[in-house]
């Protein structure tokens, strides 16, 4: 019975060793401090001011609109004057499709 237990101990021991061995290197290799965050896209003012009024500008619903388009930091601000609800609605949906937009301040009024 000695004997058994004594043969083994031996290799429980390595394979116990060599299994903390392995998830310390395991653990050290994937530390959430060495891995780089994932890039994330930057958008800026102008780009998201440039989008908005090609959008606007391209749309045929919206031909011969008066919108102003002001951006602070994502913030869209848009002013002005549309004929009925449908054009509302659609400047409303380009500002809020466009990356990089964070609030929308919709005070265009209707005619």
């Amino acid at each position: 019975m000695y004997i058994s237990f004594r043969k083994n101990t031996l290799p429980i021991l390595l394979i116990i060793a060599f299994m903390l061995y392995g998830c310390e290197n395991y653990a050290e290799r994937t530390h959430k401090s060495w891995v780089p965050p994932p890039s994330a896209p930057v958008y800026d003012d102008s780009s998201i001011y440039a989008r908005i009024s090609a959008a606007i500008q391209t749309d045929p619903v919206l031909q011969g609109t008066n919108i102003e388009i002001k951006v602070k930091d994502g913030h869209v601000t848009l002013n002005g004057t549309v004929k009925n609800d449908d054009q509302l609605t659609r400047v409303n949906m380009h500002a809020w499709i466009v990356d990089g937009v964070k609030n929308v301040d919709n005070q265009i009024a209707k005619n």
